[in-house]
């Protein structure tokens, strides 16, 4: 589970910036929350800007920091990395670090991980880590594991990370002299040395969080729907489950087809095959099947896009999050799966959702609880960046009982942008005269 997301000096975004998931004091929709030990956690948040405010760089943002734990180095050829570009603050005459750092559950076990990035605008050749931390969490305390300066890695001694790295102290310093000396300042330490040399477990811990239980997509992660694959990477017991996913999204969406399933364009024991997803029809007696990317509406593919991803993240648990999730899908649609989400008697492994939007419909109390409501609102003065949550106006601001949307289109809660058209268009239909 997703505890908090901080970053910092990334993009439109200046100060240390927050995304936290852990729930407030406000005791309104508290059935809904995720409890891991002492932790009350929000299944879900909703976070509103007007355009360019800077919610989609908190997404991106995000999105970067996974893909640099992947890929283990600020140099990978990923397309992703070699895309989005590492961009400062751009408004600041002072070079400041970029900062990610997340706080997160996965595997029984607390982590908070961060690392700081030193980069120009533009300039890939100038990037690396300056800073690199990993601590774990327990009820009963918390204790750093590493910590990293530049180019020099510090392996804690106490006895608790001795115990678990299972190292004794002579010969981890040994080891550490030798990782110090060979450390590239472009590699993440804990994709490599770390892991390879001090503690796979405990790197492939958090490792597996960003591979496998953080789900992040916008229109910077080049995310594409994904309609043709090798059967090679789907098991016959996942072909069958995938259509079985698939079937109950499109009886229980209401799409057009009678079916929408993945099919082999060869024989079914060619693993080697390509798997298709195609839509089926009634056409008088028979069915007639057609590829799903002719027949079905952006929507619809774009929803069954996310069918998969969300049977693992209530089978498995883990964290999406979307960029304008309901562009091109209906607000009830997206309502039935936040509902998903917040209901812990069908969400029994925690999973989370965290989306950005400009439809205010989800400002609701029956939706959402305060703290769940997030708004990005940039400065017109210095281009900056912040987010704040509803619940930060206080209980006494923002009652539980208040009518949240209406209050937010009469501007209380800021974001809403001021719009007037009328000075361009009289002046053009002058210059027409």
């Amino acid at each position: 589970m997703l505890i908090s997301y901080k970053f910092q000096n990334f993009r439109s975004f200046k100060g240390k910036t927050q995304l936290n998931m852990e729930a407030g004091t406000q005791r309104t929709l508290d059935e809904n929350l995720i409890r891991e030990n002492r932790l009350r956690i929000l299944p879900s948040a909703v976070i509103y800007g007007a355009n360019a405010s800077g919610k989609s760089n908190i997404i991106m943002s995000l999105a970067l920091m996974r893909e640099i734990v992947l890929q283990g180095s600020l140099e990978a050829s990923s397309p992703d990395l070699s895309t989005m570009e590492l961009y400062p603050f751009a408004h600041g005459s002072e070079q400041k670090p970029m900062l990610f750092e997340v706080e997160f559950t996965n595997e029984g076990s607390r982590f908070l991980y961060s690392f700081e990035v030193l980069t120009k605008l533009f300039e890939k050749e100038k990037r690396q880590i300056i800073s690199e931390q990993l601590w774990m969490s327990s009820s009963k305390e918390t204790i750093q594991i590493f910590e990293r300066s530049l180019q020099r890695v510090t392996i804690k001694r106490e006895k608790k990370v001795l115990s678990l790295i299972q190292y004794n102290e002579k010969l981890l310093a040994e080891f550490e002299n030798k990782i110090n000396k060979n450390l590239d300042p472009a590699e993440l330490f804990l994709t490599h040395a770390f892991k390879t040399v001090i503690s796979s477990e405990i790197a492939d811990k958090v490792i597996d969080f960003f591979k496998n239980k953080l789900i992040v997509v916008s229109d910077f992660t080049l995310k594409k729907t994904n309609l043709t694959f090798s059967a090679a990477d789907m098991p016959d017991k996942d072909f069958l489950a995938w259509n079985k996913t698939l079937d109950g999204f499109v009886k229980n969406a209401d799409f057009g087809p009678q079916k929408i399933l993945f099919k082999s364009q060869k024989s079914e024991d060619e693993h080697s095959a390509d798997m298709q997803l195609v839509s089926i029809y009634k056409s008088g007696k028979r069915d007639v099947m057609v590829s799903a990317e002719l027949m079905e509406s952006r929507g619809t593919l774009k929803l069954l896009d996310f069918a998969i991803p969300f049977e693992t993240l209530f089978t498995k648990g883990g964290i999406f999050v979307l960029d304008e999730f309901d562009a091109a899908i209906h607000p009830e649609l997206i309502k039935g799966i936040i509902a998903l989400f917040n209901d812990q008697s069908v969400n029994k492994k925690g999973a989370q959702l965290v989306f950005t939007t400009h439809n205010p419909i989800y400002l609701s109390n029956k939706i959402f609880r305060r703290d769940q409501i997030k708004f990005v609102e940039k400065d017109k003065d210095t281009f900056e960046s912040t987010i704040y949550s509803l619940a930060d106006f206080g209980s006494t601001d923002v009652r539980n009982d208040q009518n949240y949307l209406l209050n937010y289109f009469k501007g209380k809660y800021g974001t809403l942008p001021y719009i007037d058209f009328s000075k361009l268009f009289a002046k053009e239909a002058e210059e027409g005269e």
